[in-house]
């Protein structure tokens, strides 16, 4: 869903038009976080993050299409969004969201989907067993950004194991024996591109 999506030709009035064009960014690239306002993703995956006392990256979540982000509360500068993917995003600042109860609807939804998937990433972290962590983890990134394939959903982002064991506070070692076992057990495959497949069952 797109901001001006469900617009009336009024409401549209409310908003800035400059405000609401897309932005694109390429992979690897660093969304800049404006204040005060909020990112929604049209297309392309970002990921969110934090950088600890210690300069410790910490993943927070990833934000696909629809989804809505922005370091509005905290004002803190260890607030990090990266486009994992080619990207396009547009922006819109809080006081034109306040001005519009159409665009204040669109951005409470997404932003409550936004905690939910926090916490789910938050409750992973708490499991004890290192498989379990990561399995769940597969999990939800198929839920995030899953393409249906013939053998199952493939990632459409290609995560590293470092990257993997990153975010369950492992080690890489560990990540990749684990996904080794999960594809001696048939649970998961890569493709050519050596993105991860989950299995269907």
């Amino acid at each position: 869903m797109l901001l001006t999506k469900h617009l009336k030709p009024n409401r549209y009035l409310e908003v800035k038009e400059t405000e609401l064009l897309l932005q694109s960014y390429e992979k690897g690239d660093e969304i800049p976080l404006l204040k005060p306002g909020l990112w929604q993703v049209a297309q392309g995956v970002v990921q969110l993050s934090k950088i600890s006392a210690g300069g410790d990256e910490i993943i927070l979540g990833w934000a696909t299409a629809n989804d809505s982000f922005g370091d509005f509360v905290t004002n803190e500068t260890n607030y990090r969004a990266q486009a994992l993917s080619n990207t396009q995003v547009r922006w819109c600042s809080l006081l034109d969201i306040a001005s519009s109860t159409h665009l204040t609807r669109i951005f409470i939804s997404q932003l409550s989907q936004r905690l939910i998937k926090a916490e789910q990433l938050l409750t992973i972290i708490g499991l004890r067993r290192v498989e379990e962590r990561l399995w769940q983890l597969l999990l939800i990134l198929e839920e995030e950004m899953g393409q249906s394939v013939v053998n199952g959903t493939r990632l459409r982002i290609r995560f590293t194991h470092q990257n993997l064991a990153q975010i369950i506070c492992t080690t890489r070692v560990t990540v990749t024996r684990i996904l080794g076992d999960f594809q001696e057990k048939g649970l998961i495959s890569t493709d050519s591109q050596r993105h991860i497949i989950i299995r269907k069952n």
